[in-house]
């Protein structure tokens, strides 16, 4: 979106990971196969309702299917131990925090 990665170095962390890791009211991190991961934006007030027709959406999509509901098949809590140490506990600074929350949006 602004045209460059993001300055997670800058910001005192080693990776992407670790920095959403950060924000646990931003993202959620689903483990989703070995190695991998899925990133969950949270809804806020402002896009709760689009969260709801999202959810309504897909729901609907599965049933036309006739595909099992796995609504639990995947814990959307992991460890903290299992994510990668820093060195330092950095402050996300809010500007930063803000833009990343309208990005996932």
């Amino acid at each position: 979106m602004i045209g460059r990665p993001l300055p997670v170095r800058d910001l005192g962390f080693q990776s992407t990971l670790e920095l959403v890791a950060d924000m646990p009211e931003v993202v959620r991190i689903c483990p989703y196969e070995k190695d991998t991961f899925i990133l969950k934006a949270i809804a806020d007030e402002t896009t709760k309702a689009i969260a709801k027709l999202v959810a309504r959406q897909r729901r609907s999509a599965r049933e036309r299917k006739g595909a099992a509901v796995r609504a639990n098949a995947i814990s959307p809590h992991k460890s903290p131990q299992s994510f990668p140490q820093r060195v330092k506990a950095p402050i996300l600074p809010a500007m930063v925090k803000a833009e990343l929350q309208d990005l996932l949006s």
